[in-house]
């Protein structure tokens, strides 16, 4: 990892929480760095032992099968930011979601065993790996939330705000499927808000 790198993911852990760069050392120096294609495969449900992922340029997407094998979007992670932490999506010590790129992309990937060493060894990453299994745990609150209790378009609108111009990016029965809806209810609720007053 060269010292942009190494900055950028630094930059990216800090603005999560406080930490402390000699405390992180130990995993920055396990970490390597890969360029993404859009459309190339980061992780595969059943990987063994998934690593951790700082996400440092572009956008991925996790997902499932479901039970007719069909691909349900759980999340987009737009960089720079982190993917959902790996004790989160795992079945045992197996992955069991799919990582795609959207666009290219550039990532840091690390062991999540350096992790949770690094953690032990440190209370400042400890609370710093903390402070990123909360942020997910309440994006996954949040999300199990506005899918049992938004309409549909405020579903939609939620997410225009939170990754701005993702519809000229990702394929639209990919929006569908983060926001629980098919793809023909989705063009119906884009032509819908186009018609819609600004900011109603």
């Amino acid at each position: 990892m060269d010292d942009a790198d190494r900055a950028a993911v630094l930059a990216i852990a800090r603005s999560i929480a406080p930490l402390d760069e000699t405390a992180f050392d130990s995993v920055l120096r396990t970490m390597q760095c890969r360029a993404l294609a859009a459309g190339d495969t980061l992780l595969r449900a059943g990987d063994h032992d998934p690593p951790e992922v700082f996400v440092l340029e572009g956008m991925l997407r996790t997902s499932v099968a479901d039970a007719e094998g069909r691909e349900v979007t759980l999340a987009f992670h737009t960089g720079p930011g982190v993917l959902m932490p790996a004790i989160t999506r795992l079945a045992g010590d197996r992955s069991r979601v799919d990582c795609t790129a959207m666009t290219p992309a550039r990532v840091a990937a690390f062991p999540s065993d350096a992790l949770l060493q690094c953690m032990l060894a440190h209370p400042v990453v400890q609370r710093w790996g903390d402070a990123v299994l909360r942020a997910e745990l309440m994006r996954r609150a949040d999300r199990e939330w506005s899918l049992a209790a938004l309409p549909a378009a405020r579903r939609l609108r939620d997410l225009r705000r939170l990754h701005p111009g993702l519809e000229d990016q990702v394929a639209h029965h990919h929006i569908a499927s983060y926001l629980g809806i098919t793809p023909v209810s989705l063009s119906r609720l884009r032509a819908q808000l186009r018609r819609a007053v600004p900011g109603d």
